[in-house]
């Protein structure tokens, strides 16, 4: 397949196209800053023109699409919102325009609201899956709930295939690959150990203990969620190749929450009343990938708990890593 990928700059866009370009595709990155990933076709262009855009979706099988602004506070909600609707609809114009049969767009868990809301709302049951209502109270949340919905829109008017993937808390703890990230987008200029320190391993000390939690996105707000980079990146491609005809969304998590607190506990400690539609055990995750897992053939194949960052981790932290 030929697929294109805006944002193909950017951190997790590092990801993706490698995992493309070991699955055989022909891939072109499409993007206001180019990088050196193995052997794909750069175009400079910004995904807000739908033109230069269109030209460069030519002979394409699909676009993926990741430019956006990756979160609130990083832009003025007027701003945010503008951009991030923007891009998506000049994507899927250009899809349109060129005869691209399919489009995969970069969704995010803050559609649902829980990661950004205001005020902690609980969720109306557990574990989560598609069905479950969305009320975001934050710009990026609400950006991401438009592009879904715009997405349907041009499913339903041009029978654009259009898969809406949640991407939950992505996390960059193989070394090789979060050495070779670092290079892109936001975290450009970071060292592993930076990141490691900074983000994760504060959210995991973090999500072992009591609300109020301090970290950069609180993992209670956040549920917990996390998802191996390498894992969003297997679920993009098989999305590309997958020969859906229609719209969908998927939520996109690893199997496994953030925290070291066994998953029943956390549940009984902040839900005690919820109801449970599936039996959680061990530290099972509270958002299901279960439609991802039987419509896409996606099985998450890492988890932090192994990985060269827990290595680390349990260097660095008194006592070592709870064993799960």
């Amino acid at each position: 397949m030929r697929i294109l990928v805006t944002g193909a700059g950017g951190t997790l866009g590092s990801y993706i196209c490698r995992e493309l370009l070991g699955a055989g595709h022909d891939v072109t990155g499409y993007s206001r800053n180019s990088g050196i990933i193995g052997n794909i076709t750069w175009v400079r262009g910004d995904a807000a023109n739908c033109e230069a855009l269109t030209s460069a979706s030519r002979g394409h099988d699909a676009i993926i699409h990741l430019a956006a602004i990756v979160g609130p506070g990083r832009a003025s909600p007027e701003e945010l919102i503008t951009t991030n609707m923007l891009t998506t609809t000049c994507v899927l114009e250009a899809a349109v325009r060129s005869g691209v049969k399919t489009v995969v767009f970069a969704s995010s868990g803050a559609a649902l609201g829980f990661s950004f809301h205001r005020h902690f709302v609980a969720p109306r049951y557990l574990p989560i899956d598609e069905q479950h209502p969305c009320e975001p109270h934050d710009s990026y949340g609400l950006s991401k709930v438009l592009g879904e919905l715009t997405c349907k829109s041009y499913s339903d008017a041009y029978g654009l295939n259009t898969i809406c993937l949640r991407v939950n808390n992505a996390w960059y703890v193989d070394r090789p690959g979060a050495e070779f990230a670092l290079q892109f987008g936001w975290a450009r200029g970071l060292t592993i150990e930076e990141l490691w320190q900074q983000r994760y391993a504060k959210i995991v000390e973090d999500a072992s203990d009591d609300w109020p939690s301090p970290g950069p996105v609180s993992p209670r707000k956040n549920l917990w969620a996390v998802i191996d980079a390498r894992d969003v990146a297997l679920a993009f491609r098989l999305a590309a190749e997958k020969p859906l005809t229609a719209h969908e969304v998927f939520n996109l998590n690893g199997s496994d929450t953030c925290s070291l607190v066994p998953t029943p506990e956390l549940v009984a400690r902040h839900f005690p009343s919820m109801s449970l539609r599936t039996k959680l055990n061990d530290f099972d995750s509270l958002i299901s990938h279960a439609k991802a897992t039987d419509l896409l053939g996606f099985h998450p194949q890492h988890s932090w708990r192994d990985s060269d960052f827990a290595d680390w981790f349990a260097k660095h932290r008194n006592g070592g890593l709870v064993a799960t």
